[in-house]
């Protein structure tokens, strides 16, 4: 794989987790291994198109897969190890912005 192709897809993953939605959907499915498309446009709270949208950018950047059957479609993370690191990493560079933020006022 190339060094830019590499780089696109670095990029890719970062912007689609920019989105709080997105981001969201991604803890969910940390915490749940797998949930069902309803599930989870209950549990963020917003429309079935909204959803769908995000699960869509998700998948193209192979963040998660989804599974469907005869009732409902299922979605996972696809590398739950990596995908968990990202997001410690975000979780630990927030803490440390708004430990700065603190202190610096």
């Amino acid at each position: 794989m190339k060094i830019v192709e590499k780089k696109f897809r670095g990029s890719l993953v970062c912007r689609v987790l920019g989105y709080p939605v997105s981001y969201k959907i991604v803890a969910m499915l940390l915490k749940n291994r797998s949930m069902s498309f309803n599930d989870i446009v209950r549990e963020v709270k917003r429309s079935n198109s909204t959803v769908c949208y995000h699960l869509t950018k998700l998948r193209h950047a192979h963040v998660v897969r989804y599974e469907k059957t005869s009732r409902s479609t299922l979605y996972w993370i696809k590398y739950p190890k990596e995908v968990r690191a990202i997001m410690k990493a975000c979780e630990g560079m927030v803490k440390r912005v708004i430990k700065g933020v603190e202190t610096d006022y």
